[in-house]
């Protein structure tokens, strides 16, 4: 019943707004009181989480009875529709916001005609502004709604991806680079065809403002001579004069010369010129300027630029800040895209190629690089990059990497030519000048540390800090799953008792350690009478001396437990000579080892086999059978052997697999 109401009296309102019976022209502290009032519900109506329809209204008759009551259509507060709208357009369900936009339109434009005040420019510009931010909203509002679906798995995160998370302090994107975005462009270009109609010009421009330069953003013109390539000194002339002066100047009789203008390339005849400046949030941004070849501009015309100005400022915010959103759903998306594709994989050395390379398109930068951090020995390692060599290690004392590790927090640099900066280590230059480098952690853990760098001087802004750190969080996650996984993965590779790797990982390794076709050598050796250990003290005992026997030889090579008693040690790029030195130090050391069980001291020997790749075989089932042959060899002639498979004459071959044959049942006497 309530809210029937509500639209019953807005529709009211509607009506006697729309009859003129609202048009005054209150004085300034009036102008002041509605300006507040409205600003302050336009701040309210932007921090509520969920808008009604009923916000909207409300805040659309506010500023429609502030301007009504002020002046309508010629109102100083007039301009506040173009802040107003957009503000609901991005809050507001698309149909509603039509409907506001339409009936303000439709309320300003009857008010004037019935109170005989029709001023064109403001309603005109009124209707363009409507279009212009619903195409603009649309375009948002569905940019929002492809990154939502796309970051859904990430809820987590969330915080992370939102567009709200890139805040906008007053206009990020500078006027300077509005030519290379057609978002900001066409309708710029409109607006100033507009302008360019209603004045009947010869030729209508804006420039921007920049370093003490004007800059030639868009123009219309009817002249050949006209040049779009323009940029003159803002310091001296005409323009000076307008800038000094920040309000619209008007030559009614042209008489200077035509090349302080800038724009023309060639003599041409004007007969009067008007500058007007274009100002963003009291901040000079440009200029705008239109220019007659016949006929004069009058004072009213003067007024109704400056008041073109004043919209162009308007509408320049607006579109400034479209762009920048554009920018930060496009960065969204290609960010959540990238960030699936990191999830997917559970390799740590692909992840982290992975990230190198998309990262380094999502920030648009030259060279991406990440450390693995040690912060136990202060020591940092480079992992992946595309500038600096894997596995250098660095210390942590020096330089910009060193910093971000020990403070966990970004750093940004704009001209790495200044003040001799080390990024990571004393002595490595950069050609890069630009640096921006992030933590990778997860909660209180640091992973690594993940930097940007690029040829250029000032690339990397505190929105791209944002971005990357967003880039960090998803890395840190797949970093933290691939190191799990590879825990995972190596625990399930080791055999439970002696923690050597098991049967299958060993055929795994020595198989991929032959693909290589580097020289290897394989040796296997076997516990002698070890039936005899289980039986006189027991199968613990057995265990513990397997145990013993994994931690001595584990670090000798790349270990594994073959099965029962039986071990073999892969020896990649070692030469026959090499590895049988080394199996002579292992059964030596062995032999000469005691091992304690409860009141026992328990001593072994063991027979060793020796195989050569490729000396001995050319595969690795051969090499496995070859050295399997040497120790069974090896235990017949006596045991506590090392046996070559090389220098075994063919009986011993016999001999040996006839030991083959009975291996279970010479299982006892092993």
């Amino acid at each position: 019943m309530g809210i029937t109401v509500f639209y019953i009296i807005s529709v009211i309102y509607g009506v006697i707004s729309s009859l003129g019976f609202l048009r005054q022209d209150l004085s300034s502290p009036f102008l002041f009181i509605f300006l507040g009032i409205i600003i302050i519900y336009c701040i309210y109506y932007s921090q509520v989480g969920r808008v009604t329809f009923i916000h909207s209204i409300v805040l659309a008759l506010g500023a429609n009875a502030g301007v009504q009551l002020t002046g309508g259509s010629g109102s100083p507060l007039f301009p506040l529709y173009l802040a107003v709208l957009p503000v609901i357009a991005y809050k507001e369900h698309s149909n509603n916001y039509w409907i506001i936009a339409l009936s303000l339109g439709a309320a300003e434009t009857l008010s004037a005609l019935f109170s005989h005040s029709v001023v064109l420019i403001p309603l005109i510009i009124l209707a363009v502004a409507a279009v212009i931010i619903g195409f603009i909203a649309r375009k948002h509002i569905e940019n929002e709604e492809f990154l939502k679906k796309s970051l859904v798995k990430y809820e987590s995160r969330d915080e992370f991806f939102g567009p709200a998370n890139f805040n906008h302090k007053n206009i990020v994107t500078s006027v300077k680079s509005i030519d290379g975005h057609q978002g900001i462009e066409r309708p710029l270009l409109f607006f100033i065809q507009l302008v360019h109609n209603i004045f009947d010009s010869h030729t209508t421009a804006i420039f921007s403002s920049y370093d003490k330069y004007l800059t030639l953003i868009q123009g219309f013109s009817q002249s050949e001579l006209f040049k779009k390539e323009t940029v003159v000194n803002a310091q001296s002339g005409i323009y000076r004069q307008v800038i000094s002066a920040n309000k619209a100047v008007l030559i009614k009789e042209f008489v200077q010369n035509p090349e302080e203008l800038g724009y023309y390339k060639g003599e041409i005849a004007l007969s009067s010129v008007m500058i007007a400046p274009v100002t963003v949030l009291d901040s000079l941004e440009g200029v705008l300027i239109a220019d007659r070849t016949e006929g004069r501009f009058s004072d009213k015309d003067r007024e109704k630029f400056e008041a073109a100005a004043r919209t162009a400022g308007f509408l320049l915010a607006m579109l400034k800040l479209y762009e920048q959103k554009s920018i930060d759903a496009k960065y969204l998306r290609f960010i959540a895209e990238h960030v699936e594709a990191l999830h997917k994989e559970l390799g740590l050395k692909k992840i982290l190629a992975d990230a190198v390379n998309s990262f380094r398109r999502v920030m648009e930068c030259n060279d991406v690089t990440i450390a693995a951090i040690d912060e136990l020995r202060s020591t940092g390692e480079i992992v992946e990059s595309t500038c600096v060599k894997k596995q250098t290690k660095f210390p942590l004392d020096d330089g910009l990497v060193g910093l971000i590790a020990r403070h966990k927090k970004f750093i940004i640099k704009e001209d790495m030519n200044k003040g001799g900066i080390v990024i990571f280590k004393k002595g490595m230059r950069t050609k890069n000048l630009s640096f921006i480098g992030v933590p990778v952690q997860l909660d209180d853990e640091l992973l690594g540390v993940l930097w940007c760098e690029d040829h250029q001087t000032k690339k990397f802004t505190e929105e791209s800090a944002r971005a990357l750190n967003i880039l960090a969080s998803q890395l840190s996650f797949a970093w933290q799953r691939a190191i799990h996984h590879e825990q995972e993965v190596e625990q399930a590779a080791r055999d439970g008792l002696t923690e050597l790797y098991n049967h299958r990982r060993f055929q795994e390794i020595l198989a991929e350690e032959l693909e290589n076709k580097r020289e290897l050598v394989l040796l296997f050796f076997d516990i002698d009478h070890f039936k005899k250990i289980n039986d006189t003290y027991g199968h613990q005992a057995g265990d513990e001396v397997l145990k013993v026997i994994g931690k001595l030889i584990r670090k000798t090579g790349i270990a594994a437990r073959y099965g029962g008693e039986e071990f073999a040690i892969i020896l990649p790029k070692y030469t026959l000579e090499k590895g049988i030195r080394l199996a002579t130090q292992i059964k030596a050391h062995l032999k000469k080892s005691v091992i304690p069980f409860n009141d026992t001291q328990i001593q072994i020997t063991v027979s060793i086999g020796v195989a050569h790749y490729p000396t001995d075989a050319k595969t690795r089932h051969e090499l496995i059978e070859k050295a399997d042959r040497a120790v069974y060899y090896g235990k017949e002639t006596g045991r506590d052997k090392i046996v070559v498979a090389k220098t075994m004459h063919e009986s011993g071959y016999r001999m040996a697999r006839r030991a083959e044959d009975k291996k279970e049942t010479a299982k006892g006497e092993r």
